[in-house]
């Protein structure tokens, strides 16, 4: 593999643009429960019996062990651990990480489980603003009002001045619910499904995994998002045990983004759409207001995947469309170890484009300071003065 000369991230801080909250315990019951935080996988043996051999948590225990000066096994790590309370666990590492700002999708874990997002910024000592995830608050309206049109006046009443709320951007997850394929339904078609939907609520509250219904609220939050310009965030690609990855498929979303109506709202693929990066990368590409983002935490991914993520993403989307995220959740490690791995990475990556004459050091330099933190700071309009 051809290199050009070293491209030094390291001082670089960090614009997070897509990360979840920390919970407000960090005791364990055990190494199986604590490796948990570290799988997508919903099946137990998985943290019992293989989490501990893959290459991602191999990487955690050598990284955790360098900063906790101690033996890189598990259990000598953990012994460390439990040594610090939550919130010296995690203002030392994310202060050590130089994360900037963390943009936190306030949908999950519940907000009484986590470090509510002003306690984050103390300890992190960083800027921290919240995401709306739409799928919860759709759910919330949708128990609250009885009718289609009263829930889709109340979702437009509620997304009337996203900032105005204190939200930075709206986040979809209907790549885990429905899939990306939005389409648009006859007023007959949502109103069965929203009958559908009051059946399967009767006696517990019910998840909105309703095609017609969720896709047809979606398309409010759009016309609200693209009058306000404000980013909306999909899941896309790898993601929890529920997802049918054939329609996380970042190319299911064409329909959404051919709509003249909605070439105002910037769409963010979280997730570089793995194992679909290039897809993403051509759709960022191709469409103005799509932009793509390059999570070094989750997927939990060995280094060389990471590195093969990040330059097809180089090699085919804008730099001025790609944003640094960690997906961190749960645990304080995932948004640590991201900002390390992230700057390590991204930096090995540009200097390939060095290599083969498509970047200098200092344009390589200054693409790795755009993409952690520059692009997120104008797209999020995250700038002091804003």
């Amino acid at each position: 593999m051809v290199r050009g000369e070293a491209v030094d991230l390291g001082n670089v801080p960090v614009v997070d643009n897509h990360c979840h909250g920390i919970l407000r315990s960090q005791r364990f019951d055990g190494a199986a429960s604590w490796r948990g935080a570290f799988t997508e996988s919903a099946d137990l043996g998985m943290a019992r019996d293989h989490v501990a051999t893959t290459a991602f948590h191999r990487r955690l225990i050598r990284t955790l062990s360098a900063y906790f000066d101690c033996e890189p096994d598990e259990e000598t790590v953990l012994a460390a651990r439990a040594e610090r309370d939550t919130a010296e666990l995690t203002g030392e590492l994310l202060r050590s990480a130089n994360v900037e700002t963390l943009l936190v999708d306030t949908g999950y874990p519940p907000p009484e489980e986590v470090l509510s997002i002003s306690e984050l910024g103390k300890l992190a000592d960083c800027r921290t603003e919240p995401m709306l995830r739409l799928e919860i608050l759709m759910e919330r309206l949708l128990a609250k009002h009885a009718s289609l049109d009263l829930v889709k006046e109340a979702l437009t009443a509620e997304l009337d001045d996203v900032r105005g709320r204190g939200y930075v951007a709206l986040k979809s997850i209907v790549a885990y619910r429905t899939g990306l394929a939005v389409r648009e339904w006859t007023d007959e078609e949502a109103e069965a499904s929203l009958r559908e939907f009051r059946r399967d609520s009767a006696e517990s509250p019910a998840r909105l995994a309703h095609k017609p219904l969720l896709d047809t609220l979606l398309h409010v939050a759009f016309a609200q998002a693209t009058r306000q310009e404000v980013p909306v965030q999909f899941h896309t690609g790898y993601g929890d045990a529920d997802t049918n990855l054939l329609l996380g498929n970042p190319l299911h979303l064409r329909a959404v983004l051919e709509k003249p109506e909605y070439r105002g709202v910037p769409v963010v693929l979280l997730h570089e759409c793995y194992p679909y990066t290039r897809e993403g990368g051509y759709l960022a590409a191709v469409y103005e207001n799509v932009y793509l983002d390059l999570s070094y935490g989750i997927p939990l991914l060995g280094f060389g995947e990471m590195l093969s993520f990040t330059g097809a993403a180089l090699g085919v989307a804008p730099i001025s469309k790609l944003l640094y995220s960690s997906d961190g959740i749960g645990v304080p490690e995932v948004h640590w170890m991201s900002a390390m791995d992230g700057r390590h990475v991204l930096g090995l990556a540009l200097e390939e484009l060095v290599a083969h004459d498509e970047l200098s050091i200092s344009g390589a330099e200054a693409a790795g300071e755009s993409i952690l933190r520059g692009n997120a700071i104008r797209l999020y309009q995250l700038a002091p003065d804003t």
